[in-house]
């Protein structure tokens, strides 16, 4: 197989012939623009992203993956990898070149005597949670249930678990890998531990995950929800007791602030509140987020974990269109908090949101180098997010992102590997810290000619 020294983008000359022997190698199916579902293959969760790849490759299984990595390297092909297509800057659709959708390898086997699950790199994080949860078990797994299971945790994973039980990484036992050579290998603390140790938080850069094993837990099937929402006029001292209250409660609660409007167009400030197993202490712990300042409505249920689980799905539906920029952030100052209200009063349109979702507790326990992931200290992952339809003009929403952004940058402490968008790969010192020299080592090992670029790229080592 041939050596390839740089990957310019698009195709070769492929004839009819090389495309129909290539589709006739696969279990799966290989789709080009004129089929049948090659716009419904292409389209991922965010609708602002319209890329047209020249073929499609929907993969059955391992054997298909590999396939697709062999014929893109003889051919010189750039490539993207699709798992749940929720890259907020739709990595996963590579223009003019070949997408290997992992999609159809989305199966999930539970082993609930030994709690351990194992996850095609195409299932969706809802997949996952149902799975798991018909014997009371889980493991951190986001907060919008159609994320693709590999993106989420090659980039770490924070959910309603990690302040209990860790990142989603950091609950792997081993992950099935197809390397830039169309080798198959299973990388874990015993095999491959560097690779191991790259594929927790650094994302796709060092091969096509296939298949994930992880440790699961036991939760049992529902949870403590609380929320209160606060007009965001007099929301200043709510936040204030948010801040202290998520950051010293317990490690079975997990707290996420947002910052939305109502039907009506009134801005509010969400406060809400999950608490785990054991719940008999549940009540007395969430009440006082029920309590901080004057909320205009409050909520305090036992609910299913799955169904907590999908709350976020109504509000970043496929279909939309999305923009974003992220910042990692430890407790706010008072100043911050101010910076933070500020900003949203300035929000244009009713859609557009600012999203505050904790990491802290477990996520600490593990050395910054222990993983890829280096951020162990941050306590919250800062989201303002834009929002719109088909037909709408985003200008304004997209430069109050920036501007929120930009007036938050005082309080950074990094950037979580999931939330980086179009235009962030500088930022990938800030997402990776210390931990960037020895991750291009790893890539020069496994991927020396930087096939898979279609990432927060990590380059190769000089």
């Amino acid at each position: 197989m041939p050596e390839i020294t740089q990957y310019t983008g698009g195709i070769t000359e492929l004839t009819a012939v090389q495309l129909s022997e290539f589709g006739a190698r696969l279990e799966g199916e290989l789709l080009l623009p004129e089929d049948l579902g090659y716009d419904r293959a292409r389209t991922v969760w965010n609708a602002a992203i319209d890329r047209r790849p020249a073929m499609i490759a929907r993969c059955a299984n391992e054997a298909d993956v590999v396939e697709a990595v062999r014929f893109a390297r003889q051919n010189e092909i750039l490539i993207s990898v699709r798992c749940g297509g929720h890259n907020i800057a739709g990595k996963a659709v590579v223009e003019n070149g070949l997408m290997i959708d992992l999609t159809p390898i989305c199966e999930v086997q539970v082993d609930p005597m030994n709690k351990i699950a194992i996850v095609g790199g195409g299932a969706a994080l809802g997949a996952l949670d149902r799975a798991t949860q018909k014997h009371g078990l889980a493991t951190t797994a986001g907060v919008v249930t159609h994320t693709g299971v590999g993106g989420l945790t090659l980039g770490g994973g924070v959910g309603r678990l990690a302040r209990k039980f860790g990142l989603a990484c950091d609950n792997l036992i081993s992950v099935d890998v197809v390397t830039a050579r169309g080798e198959r290998i299973t990388a874990s603390i015993e095999d491959h531990p560097d690779l191991f140790w790259a594929l927790r938080g650094g994302g796709g850069n060092f091969g096509i995950a296939t298949s994930f094993k992880f440790r699961l837990h036991d939760i049992g099937n529902e949870v403590i929800f609380a929320a209160a929402t606060h007009r965001l006029a007099s929301a200043k001292e709510a936040l204030k007791a948010f801040m202290e209250f998520a950051t010293s409660a317990p490690r079975e609660v997990t707290s996420q602030a947002s910052f939305a409007k109502m039907d009506d167009g009134t801005a509010v400030a969400n406060l809400g509140a999950v608490h785990i197993a054991p719940l008999d202490t549940a009540e007395a712990t969430l009440a006082p987020l029920l309590n901080f300042g004057s909320p205009i409505a409050t909520r305090l249920e036992t609910r299913p974990y799955v169904d907590v689980q999908s709350d976020a799905d109504e509000r970043f539906p496929y279909g939309q269109r999305y923009y974003w920029k992220t910042h990692l952030i430890n407790k706010l100052p008072e100043d911050g908090i101010d910076a933070l209200i500020r900003s949203y009063e300035a929000v244009p349109g009713n859609r557009s949101m600012i999203i505050l979702q904790q990491f802290g507790g477990a996520v600490r326990d593990v050395g910054p180098s222990d993983t890829a992931f280096a951020n162990r200290d941050a306590e919250f992952d800062f989201i303002p997010a834009a929002i719109w339809h088909e037909g709408e003009d985003p200008a304004s929403s997209i430069a109050w992102v920036r501007d929120t952004w930009e007036n938050m940058n005082p309080y950074s402490c990094g950037v979580y590997m999931n939330g980086l968008g179009d235009g962030d790969d500088e930022r990938l010192s800030d997402a990776v810290g210390a931990n960037e020299a020895r991750l291009r080592k790893v890539k020069t090992c496994y991927d020396p000619t930087n096939f898979f670029r279609l990432n927060t790229n990590i380059l190769p080592a000089d």
